[in-house]
């Protein structure tokens, strides 16, 4: 009798048990903030941010492993990816590569990159797509139709949703037939292969898109005074680089200020170089901006 008790226990603890262990024990993807936090001396504050928009310069990821997420995902270089120091993990952004005009959507899922100079750092897939190498010049836009819905969610408590089925993450669209010079038949072999990979891995719709770039000049904005003799006294203070220091007169909301910028800088390796020596001066928030060319 005792020993089929004892059976009878053992029976009910794992028909009732088993599946909240299994449930525990799940991957569970959640919509994630983050607390500020510090990268070689300058903080960093995440934040939902629909209006964010930055040109900067771009890393690609190198290493060979997949890693879990803040937020319960997994960054691989395998998927259209990319690592954000302050946006809400996901996020969708558009990304545009300043240099060939190759644009696409990324899902953020991660923090990075590890370098206070870069703004963004790709995964492998996602470098390819754009057509980077190691890095590259680029502009980051919020994509507000898929993170508003992520917000949706957030606000609605949805907690136990599956991010990366219900948000964003329908078949892999690439058009190529705006992007290749191939003929009609080559072209639907491509989106045939490609949209069986989709089903397989939920990819985002990246919407891959070649436009023309503009002519532009690239600089960086280092700060503004309410008088030139402030502007001055900076320019003469960054004594390694003055010589590449500009000032210009600008009105905001018709009161006057005086700019100080860089000149044209004409290679990625100068413009780190001078952004390093800028920060080292204390002026952390310099960032690089475009200014198109006159025609």
């Amino acid at each position: 009798m005792l020993n089929f008790f004892l059976f009878f226990v053992a029976i009910y603890f794992i028909l009732f048990s088993y599946p909240t262990v299994a449930k525990d024990t799940e991957p569970t993807i959640k919509y994630e903030v983050g607390k500020p936090y510090k990268i070689k001396g300058k903080w960093y504050y995440p934040s939902n941010n629909f209006d964010y928009k930055e040109i900067g310069i771009v890393s690609v990821n190198l290493e060979k492993r997949d890693k879990k997420t803040q937020n319960g995902e997994i960054f691989s270089n395998k998927e259209i990816l990319a690592k954000h120091k302050t946006l809400a993990l996901p996020t969708i952004v558009r990304v545009t590569n300043l240099v060939n005009g190759y644009s696409i959507n990324i899902r953020i899922n991660d923090r990075g990159p590890r370098n206070n100079f870069r703004i963004l750092e790709l995964s492998k897939r996602a470098a390819k797509y754009l057509k980077i190498k190691d890095r590259g010049l680029v502009e980051i836009k919020i994509v507000e139709d898929l993170t508003l819905q992520e917000q949706n969610l957030l606000n609605n408590k949805y907690s136990d949703v599956n991010l990366e089925k219900d948000i964003a993450l329908g078949k892999e669209v690439v058009k190529t037939e705006n992007l290749l010079n191939k003929n009609e038949q080559e072209s639907k072999k491509k989106d045939k292969v490609v949209s069986k990979d989709s089903k397989i891995k939920k990819k985002l719709k990246i919407n891959l898109k070649k436009t023309r770039v503009s002519p532009y000049y690239l600089k960086i904005n280092i700060t503004k005074f309410k008088n030139f003799e402030d502007a001055s006294n900076l320019k003469k203070k960054l004594k390694p680089i003055n010589n590449k220091i500009l000032i210009s007169l600008g009105l905001l909301n018709g009161q006057k200020y005086y700019k100080v910028t860089t000149v044209p800088i004409k290679t990625l390796d100068e413009a780190e170089k001078i952004l390093r020596i800028i920060q080292k001066k204390g002026f952390n928030n310099a960032k690089l901006f475009i200014e198109r060319k006159k025609r």
